[in-house]
């Protein structure tokens, strides 16, 4: 496990604040004024925590640790951290839970869905809501029927899933991640190259999409905690997807991917890009998706700490004709600059947004393949830099051949 300041940060600016606004009563520590909000995030930020938790998670346990090392009378950036490193054991050593998440998916009933087990979590499909959670489920639905919804919607699938793990937020982190990957998956095969809509609200890009209400239950199908988690974004009028004349090319495609997911090197990476394109594609606000599938390209084409020349260069790469996806790549990232800088959007976002989205898609089915058995996104990213040129390349190779040979190779 490692906890560390994270570089480019001086923690004893912060801590300054926050001694100064500290108040100590024997074993307690409490802060004053507004301005505690304020740098108890900033602090969050500045500590790094391994992949051991996740990064909700770990926030979480940075403020709790911070607050162990505050009712010390000296408090400096070691006592933080070890006190943080404290608090991380602790959660590590708590024994799991189980938990089982309820939510929808505007898929028909009538089509035949197989269960799944992905990340550790298994993912079951019914027709009808299993008597176990319709009273649990009916007293979260009275609760936010005002503002929400009603009740479930007709025809759709229930989903539960399952996991066990150390808290509730960390299982439905868990088995959301583990449903859009699905979701990913499937969105992927089916959504539409373009369609554009005339006036009026946008509708989501994905043809799947999540239902308004998770609820978490335990085995006996009670609420936990009183929790419910929604998606504010739900878009109601979403029509039912039906499998039933394509099912077997669309469950094929998923059983196909995630075979090659599985034998990829870095297949968590590509789940984690899966996951934030699906999410990009929920919303409907198009200049949000379109900002967030450019993060989603940059991370495909390794170039999150790189000039916006490289993410284009790379991004190209995948087509015969790179100068005009060049231009076209390099038309969008001037969209993307309009519409950050200035927070403008245009009449015919619709065209930018399902453009970049068939870049993003073909750089998922290059790294879901991996043809090349690449060991991880930045080998699969140097591959991006060759020189789309025959000639060129074979040169590059008789290079390094004379290199090996001079070298007694």
């Amino acid at each position: 496990m490692s906890v560390k300041w994270k570089n480019g940060f001086t923690p004893d600016v912060i801590l300054g604040k926050l001694k100064a606004i500290r108040t100590l009563d024997g074993e307690k520590a409490s802060f004053s004024g507004f301005e505690y909000n304020e740098y108890i995030q900033v602090l969050k930020s500045m500590i790094d925590v391994d992949a051991s938790v996740s990064q909700e998670i770990a926030r979480r346990l940075i403020a709790k640790g911070f607050h162990e090392a505050a009712k010390k009378q000296v408090l400096t950036p070691n006592s933080v951290i070890s006190a943080v490193k404290k608090v991380i054991r602790e959660h590590l050593g708590k024994p799991n839970e189980p938990y089982w998440l309820l939510t929808t998916l505007n898929i028909n009933f009538s089509n035949d869905l197989p269960s799944y087990s992905i990340n550790g979590c298994s993912i079951r499909f019914y027709k009808h809501l299993p008597t176990k959670y319709r009273k649990a489920r009916a007293n979260v639905l009275s609760e936010v029927s005002s503002w929400l919804i009603d009740r479930d919607e007709s025809f759709s699938y229930f989903v539960v899933a399952h996991v066990s793990d150390k808290t509730a937020h960390e299982a439905v982190e868990k088995m959301l991640d583990a449903i859009d990957l699905l979701r990913g998956i499937w969105n992927l095969h089916i959504n539409k190259s373009m369609v554009l809509s005339l006036g009026g609200r946008k509708t989501p890009i994905n043809q799947i999409t999540l239902g308004a209400l998770h609820t978490l239950h335990n085995k006996k199908g009670e609420r936990v905690n009183d929790a419910f988690w929604y998606e504010p974004e739900h878009y109601k009028n979403h029509s039912k997807v039906d499998f039933s004349k394509n099912s077997y090319k669309t469950l094929t495609f998923t059983k196909n991917v995630r075979k090659a997911l599985r034998t990829n090197s870095y297949g968590k990476d590509v789940e984690s890009a899966i996951i934030r394109y699906v999410r990009a594609l929920d919303s409907q606000d198009y200049n949000a998706v379109f900002i967030k599938l450019w993060s989603v390209l940059e991370g495909l084409t390794h170039t999150l700490k790189d000039s916006y020349d490289k993410t284009i260069k790379r991004a190209a790469f995948h087509y015969s004709d790179r100068e005009y996806n060049r231009q076209v790549l390099e038309h969008l990232r001037q969209y993307r600059n309009r519409s950050v800088h200035f927070g403008a959007g245009e009449n015919d976002i619709d065209t930018h947004v399902y453009q970049l989205k068939s870049y993003v898609e073909q750089l998922l089915r290059f790294h879901i393949a991996n043809q090349f058995k690449f060991e991880n996104m930045e080998e699969a990213a140097r591959f991006m830099d060759l020189q789309p040129d025959k000639v060129a390349l074979k040169k590059q190779i008789a290079l390094c051949q004379a290199g090996i040979k001079f070298m007694g190779g």
